[in-house]
């Protein structure tokens, strides 16, 4: 009795934990993607950059990447490749949000993102 109720409390944890975690990474995965993809192509071209994104409606997240040393940060806002305006190669969809992602959209491996670098404004008309 005293093994089966240690089993129970083992697997109640396991589930729990999972639950948790699901709870507080639910990103889609062409945003897990897209943070992998655009922090490693970064840090390759300016050094490194640590990475933070938050979900600003149902298909719009947005991925703010900065580099303290150099003291650039790069916003860009994501989306599923379904939502691009243009055929892209990858899983999601970059537009340009501030003056140092415009300006890493074509340096170094940044240029094969397909990265929109027109204001959001203009992409919609």
């Amino acid at each position: 009795m005293k093994k089966i109720l240690s089993v129970a409390i083992a697997v109640i944890a396991v589930a729990a934990t999972a639950c948790v975690s699901y709870a507080y990474n639910n990103k889609p995965d062409f945003m897990e993607s897209a943070e992998s993809r655009v922090g490693s192509y970064l840090t390759s071209d300016y050094g490194k950059v640590s990475c933070t994104s938050i979900q600003i409606d149902d298909k719009r997240w947005e991925l703010d990447c900065l580099n303290q040393k150099r003291g650039k940060s790069f916003q860009f806002a994501v989306y599923s490749a379904e939502q691009a305006p243009y055929d892209v190669s990858r899983s999601f969809y970059l537009e340009a949000i501030n003056d140092d992602a415009k300006q890493s959209a074509n340096q170094g491996l940044m240029k094969y993102l397909q990265i929109n670098t027109k204001d959001a404004d203009a992409t919609q008309s």
